[in-house]
């Protein structure tokens, strides 16, 4: 029994780490876009798998302290897989709406081509 809670505590740490290397990636993604549009897209990308695989291994690790307990960190998980792209989808949509401009390079522009329609 104690090489399956080691197993599961090593298993855990690889999930986290993993995590950490997604949250890393979409940190520099979001230093090094131009624009706010590009930021929240390298965010919401990066997020996604970043907290699904940290939150994971600690769920693993939870599992090995307190099984009973870590039925609340499942939920968690859900909820951050519904609640994160919505967040991202409602930020960028607020910045459209206001506004922000886009960077000079960007070629294609699908809101620009909905809203031309509309009008």
């Amino acid at each position: 029994m104690i090489y399956v809670r080691i197993a599961l505590q090593i298993l855990a740490a690889v999930f986290i780490i993993a995590g950490v290397f997604f949250f890393i990636a979409a940190t520099v993604g979001i230093i090094r876009m131009p624009d706010p549009y590009n930021r929240a897209h390298a965010a919401g990308k990066g997020d996604s798998p970043g907290f699904l695989l940290s939150l994971t291994g600690v769920w693993l690790y939870w599992l090995t302290i307190n099984p009973a307990e870590s039925f609340k960190i499942l939920l968690i998980i859900l909820f951050m897989l519904f609640a994160n792209p919505i967040a991202v989808h409602a930020i960028l949509r607020f910045c459209y709406r206001t506004g922000v401009p886009w960077v000079k390079e960007t070629t294609v522009h699908l809101l620009k081509d909905q809203r031309e329609e509309k009008d």
